[in-house]
């Protein structure tokens, strides 16, 4: 009996096999034959098995980062890597982790079902990023475990059906459709980009109305941009403790040319995102199919709320202003949060990449070009660069969201982890029980007291 026991509570902690079994039960029920259900389900677990390996590559890529940083410059700042964060959390979270993302799912399809919230939310990894912030806020409340599954599940799924609403107008601009949405943990970014490039931009001259260098455009490769970033983070650093601590750069150099030394730990960063990437991708494209098919079949007017790159090549030119306004507005906040420390406003101090420069500030520049045109796509994007800094340090700061030194860089996940710490602490567990079914119920509530007026999905 104890072997047998001992068996159930390892599989229930590993989220791997929990989330392949979710995957397998979906495609049993859309009676996909034996051989797809099988290679559904082993895909998965090869996928996580990537982002495993991956998050420990990034780990040893900024180790040296962090000691010349520290050691030179007395700071130690965070890398917020979703992938990486989540990889070391699922470990100590296994089994609240994995209730929350089956109820997550459930929930999702009840709201879209029953309110005129219509959005599916198929973005498999951003649903582990939120519902990962919620096991560890929770958790940090003292919360029995079915406790934390409720309030994530109804929180989180919630909030899929909801958020890509803020967003749907627009990205029926950008793409020239009704029949896609966006789901990203980095909506919140992109609506308040949107507004403030609405009032500040000029719609009618358009980004897509310039030209751009194709000797640019290189930069568009992910793998590209951020190893020559991270190579130039390195030099940098390295060049800068050679001068003011060259014992500690001699050290950590451990013999090796600087140059070399920078090109081999840049590139490496960028070879582990690619690798933690696979990984997702792989497991999107399992997960995605195993409920996608059961939501056309019970929710009419059903959209789907896809990932961001969806709206790239509608916007080329808004994409590549986008990512470098926001590289430019995390440098600005990195230097603003160094001159707040030591003064009451200090933040966790966070570093800026080009990796998420490039998803937040390309996706910024494609909506914000649609309300703002070329001025506030700059604008909009430049206060997403400052943002994707600001977010995660609260996080931190008033989420206690930070696992083995790194964090999440949504604003979404972030303004999820702070409301359940802070509320939670101040109505208790069981009160912010009460408030997630409150929450959950709103939706569905406002559907029917506005049954006479059309939802923004349905078709004429």
């Amino acid at each position: 009996m104890s072997i047998v026991l001992d068996f159930i509570v390892q599989f229930l902690s590993n989220p791997t096999i929990l989330i392949a079994l979710l995957v397998m039960i979906g495609l049993l029920l859309q009676k996909k034959d034996g051989m797809d259900v099988l290679k559904g389900t082993l895909k998965t677990i090869v996928g996580f098995t990537l982002i495993s390996s991956g998050s420990g590559i990034v780990t040893e890529s900024l180790t040296p980062l962090n000691t010349l940083l520290t050691g030179t410059f007395s700071l130690s700042g965070t890398l917020p890597v979703n992938e990486s964060c989540f990889a070391v959390a699922a470990a100590q979270f296994g089994t609240t982790l994995s209730g929350i993302m089956a109820l997550v799912l459930v929930v999702n399809l009840v709201e879209a079902r029953f309110s005129k919230f219509k959005f599916v939310y198929l973005t498999g990894h951003e649903v582990m990023w939120v519902s990962t912030v919620c096991a560890i806020s929770l958790g940090l409340l003292g919360m029995p475990v079915w406790q934390i599954i409720v309030c994530g599940g109804l929180i989180t799924g919630t909030y899929m059906a909801v958020a890509p609403a803020l967003l749907y107008k627009t990205v029926c601009e950008v793409t020239g459709s009704r029949d896609l949405a966006v789901g990203h943990s980095g909506i919140i970014y992109y609506w308040l980009a949107m507004l403030l490039a609405k009032v500040t931009g000029n719609k009618e001259k358009s980004a897509e109305d310039i030209k751009i260098s194709s000797k640019v455009s290189v930069l568009r490769d992910m793998t590209i941009s951020l190893s020559l970033a991270m190579i130039a983070v390195y030099l940098i650093v390295s060049v800068l403790s050679m001068i003011l601590a060259p014992e500690l750069a001699a050290e950590t150099f451990g013999g090796t040319n600087v140059i070399i030394f920078s090109i081999t730990y840049g590139v490496e960063f960028a070879a582990s995102i690619y690798v933690i990437q696979a990984g997702v991708r792989i497991i999107v494209l399992e997960l995605t199919p195993a409920f996608k098919g059961v939501a056309d079949k019970l929710i009419p007017n059903a959209i789907p709320a896809l990932d961001i790159p969806i709206l790239y090549p509608f916007q080329p030119n808004s994409v590549l202003v986008g990512f470098l306004c926001a590289a430019f507005g995390g440098i600005l906040a990195f230097f603003l949060q160094i001159a707040l420390i030591g003064t009451p406003l200090e933040l966790p101090l966070i570093l800026p990449t080009l990796f998420t420069a490039f998803f937040y500030g390309a996706t910024s520049g494609c909506v914000c070009n649609k309300v703002g045109g070329l001025r506030g796509v700059i604008i909009g994007s430049v206060f997403t660069g400052f943002t994707i800094s600001l977010f995660p340090a609260l996080l931190i700061q008033f989420g206690n969201v930070l696992v083995d030194g790194t964090t999440f860089g949504g604003s979404d996940a972030a303004v999820i982890g702070i409301f359940n710490t802070q509320v939670g602490a101040v109505v208790g567990n069981m009160g912010l029980v009460i408030i997630s079914v409150i929450i959950f119920a709103a939706p569905i509530l406002y559907s029917v007291l506005t049954k006479n007026r059309p939802g923004m999905t349905e078709r004429e």
